[in-house]
């Protein structure tokens, strides 16, 4: 027997779960139990709009496309792809961008299709309109990648994640539980979003 998905119905008990979970991971100021020999992140403390633009920015290839991204962060950081939605584009992310590189995370912002540098290879390749169609030619990275993309990139950021699609926070609320994701990482996403 199938069953028909009720996303409104998923979008509230995600947004209900990701309430309960910062509560608990103390996001919202409530106490919580450490080790003495753990010490909190200490993200910087940014105001939004302070950056205005991201520095150089870099072009691959990648499948049919040449993607043009913005970079932060240590190269051998744990990776982070930040991914916007219509009709934003990468400077949706350029203040929480620098938050994570301070906290050590490869930071990782590429234009989607249709936007900024991302360009076709060929003039003859197929377009179909779909964002998640990016997925397969995207950039590879080894090892686990966190993502934080715009609700309309949440289709694509999780082709891309594969079997690491629980680690997605979907624009700061979601249907995944914000403790999938590192602390500082989720601190850093509510803290500039506003969530």
């Amino acid at each position: 027997m199938s069953e028909k998905i009720n996303y409104q119905r998923r979008r509230f008990l995600g947004t209900a779960a990701m309430t309960i979970a910062t509560t608990q991971l103390g996001i919202f100021g409530s106490a919580i139990a450490q080790s003495s020999k753990t010490k909190p992140a200490v993200l910087s403390t940014t105001k939004p709009g302070t950056n205005k633009s991201f520095g150089s920015l870099k072009q691959i290839d990648a499948g049919v496309l040449n993607v043009g991204y913005a970079e932060a962060g240590r190269a051998n950081g744990n990776p982070v792809i930040l991914l916007h939605g219509w009709p934003y584009d990468i400077h949706s992310y350029v203040d929480v961008a620098p938050l994570l590189a301070s906290a050590g995370y490869r930071v990782i912002v590429p234009y989607l299709r249709g936007y900024g540098m991302t360009r076709f290879l060929s003039s003859k390749t197929f377009r179909n309109g779909q964002q998640s169609a990016i997925a397969v030619p995207t950039i590879t990275l080894e090892g686990d990648a966190n993502g934080a993309p715009h609700p309309d990139a949440s289709t694509y950021a999780r082709k891309f994640l594969g079997k690491y699609a629980h680690r997605v926070i979907n624009g700061g609320i979601g249907h995944n539980l914000p403790q999938e994701a590192p602390r500082e990482f989720a601190k850093a996403v509510i803290e500039v979003d506003g969530y």
